[in-house]
């Protein structure tokens, strides 16, 4: 009796030393995720606060609603822009730990922001999800009750089709916002978007950004810069990294090799051709803090400058007949 009291007492002490084990170890690999993501160097937050917890890759938080014109070739059908809403950074750094509810609301406007009305509207339309919805004769498209789960790195995207004849006088846009439903502390995304047209008889052209039109780049915790035109050739981009440096992310996708002098400026190449991409959207984190005299070179936002010090800036060389 005495031997099988025993018995089951180890048995016993032996699942409760199992149980123990179990959860120390599933401590140490909470406590590994945890050290892992919290020693990752910050990238790029384009806006402060909670309000990097929704984002999207051409609406800001900023209100003074200067149209945002995207490059399209001439063998352009039917030119499409992509929008896509995120519970999270553009450099997925961390996804919001709530659910998002939003809506969102596409209006066709004209370069000064006045409604544009017409049998024309019809050729304009946003698409979600397999449902696509064309402007009518309030010149507004609206989804409602978008939720964006809170389980993961979560994204909606809008495809947003515009007529091709708006590629050769570029004065239809479309002001898309989104506003959140449940999170007052988030804060709505908006921007006003068109397109244009770049022929691909003349020269070819690339040309460098920023994007990010907040009134002053010192309200930012970091850059996005986009590079956008027509045609084949080599881009060169070069940067301060005594202010900024590139995305890791950038960087690695499109093998960037980069060479830095002794006075902190990083340059590296890149080939493009846009036939196959006109766009690239590239992330800039700060690497000293905020810079008093810090401003943007002019009313256009295309650079920051520091005493007449751009922090990023860029040339294109055109491909010729006999590259390959």
């Amino acid at each position: 009796m005495k031997d099988q009291f025993i018995k089951k007492l180890k048995r016993s002490w032996l699942a409760i030393w199992i149980a123990f084990a179990a959860a120390a170890l599933s401590t140490i690999g909470v406590l590994a995720a945890y050290t892992s993501v919290s020693s990752v160097k910050r990238v790029v937050s384009t806006q402060k606060g909670a309000g990097m917890l929704f984002s999207s890759n051409y609406l800001t938080t900023d209100e003074n609603d200067l149209p945002r014109t995207i490059t399209f070739s001439s063998m352009e059908n039917s030119p499409c822009v992509t929008v896509n809403v995120c519970n999270y950074p553009q450099t997925l750094i961390k996804h919001n730990g709530k659910d998002i509810t939003y809506t969102l609301t596409v209006e066709l406007v004209d370069s000064n922001g006045n409604a544009v009305t017409g049998e024309e509207t019809a050729k304009y339309s946003v698409e979600y999800n397999g449902e696509k919805k064309t402007f009518g004769s309030n010149s507004k498209i609206e989804f409602s009750l978008l939720k964006l789960m809170a389980d993961d790195f979560n994204k909606h995207e809008f495809v947003l089709t515009f007529d091709k004849s708006q590629l050769t006088r570029s004065d239809i846009y479309m002001r898309v916002t989104a506003t959140p439903t449940n999170q007052t502390e988030l804060k709505p995304l908006s921007a006003k978007l068109g397109v244009i047209y770049i022929n691909d008889n003349t020269s070819a052209t690339w040309t460098g950004t920023f994007i990010d039109n907040a009134t002053s780049p010192k309200d930012l915790d970091g850059f996005n810069y986009r590079l956008s035109g027509s045609g084949e050739g080599t881009v060169t981009l070069t940067w301060n990294t005594n202010y900024v440096d590139i995305s890791p992310w950038f960087e690695n996708t499109y093998d960037l090799i980069i060479s830095k002098d002794s006075s902190g400026i990083a340059t590296a190449t890149l080939k493009v051709n846009s036939a196959e991409k006109n766009q690239y959207d590239i992330q800039f984190y700060r690497t000293n803090g905020i810079n008093s005299a810090e401003q943007w070179s002019d009313g256009n936002h295309t650079n920051i400058t520091v005493t007449g010090t751009g922090f990023v800036s860029m040339s294109f060389t055109q491909s010729t007949a006999t590259e390959n």
